[in-house]
């Protein structure tokens, strides 16, 4: 199982108990508390490289965490692109910066959308490349660090590959809006949030995507026996083979006899 950079998993993990990283959590944790008092269901899973939970303002009770590896608070171990879970049995379902540093984003996806059941949500946190946190990354990677070894995916390639897979785009969150620094001088956190909510500018360096998986639906067709009794107790058409056939014996029983006389 390569879904996930395994190679890199600690150190996301030691970057997300960071100042800078725990600020980062600490700004999801009060966007989720929002959107997730709004959710409401039987059971919620959330899929984390680190140790805060992001749906303690839930309602849901069933609450299960899970990690690529063993780590304090975590209910289970496992790859996020081979749950072990039943399809269609998580109410909602938190993909906290998987994507983000995942070789095979794709495959994540369809797991996802395997287990979340119809009329679930989604929900992805990730990092926005079109942010000054974009920019940073561009300009550090070659040092072969996290946050920045990550893939930073736009959040309309997101929604496109959602769209794929029968989601229906609720809405997209942006947050931390300015570079990637740790001091006394930054925003503050309700500032960060008030101008996301109201404004919705595209460019905050986190990105929050929620979906809904859409119920699919049947259409009722008529079986084919019935359309053909339909076609065959018609009393308007008729068989034009028997009106032709009726008609030729009745001229050559007519005119054989004459030609005998």
């Amino acid at each position: 199982m390569d879904a996930v950079l395994t190679g890199q998993i600690k150190e996301i993990a030691a970057w997300f108990q960071s100042s800078i990283g725990k600020q980062v959590v600490q700004t999801e944790t009060a966007i989720m508390d929002e959107l997730l008092e709004e959710m409401f269901g039987y059971h919620i899973l959330q899929l984390s490289i680190q140790q805060a939970d992001l749906y303690t303002r839930s309602p849901i009770q069933h609450r299960i965490k899970s990690s690529l590896f063993e780590v304090p608070g975590a209910d289970l171990t496992a790859y996020p692109d081979a749950l072990p879970f039943e399809p269609d049995c998580i109410d909602v379902l938190i993909s906290h910066h998987l994507l983000d540093f995942s070789n095979r984003p794709q495959d994540l996806l369809r797991e996802f959308s395997r287990v979340v059941l119809p009329g679930g949500r989604l929900i992805l946190l990730g990092f926005n490349p079109y942010s000054l946190w974009g920019v940073s990354r561009a300009l550090m990677s070659w040092r072969h660090r996290v946050p920045w070894t990550g893939h930073f995916l736009a959040p309309e390639r997101l929604m496109d590959w959602l769209n794929v897979l029968n989601f229906r785009i609720d809405r997209a969150i942006y947050s931390e809006y300015g570079l990637p620094l740790i001091g006394r001088h930054r925003r503050r956190l309700a500032y960060s949030l008030g101008l996301s909510r109201r404004f919705k500018f595209p460019f905050g360096a986190v990105s929050i995507i929620v979906a809904r998986k859409q119920v699919e639906t049947m259409t009722p067709l008529k079986p084919k026996w019935f359309q053909r009794r339909e076609l065959s107790n018609s009393s308007l058409v008729k068989p034009v083979a028997r009106m032709h056939s009726a008609r030729i014996d009745v001229k050559q029983r007519t005119a054989m006899p004459e030609h005998g006389l």
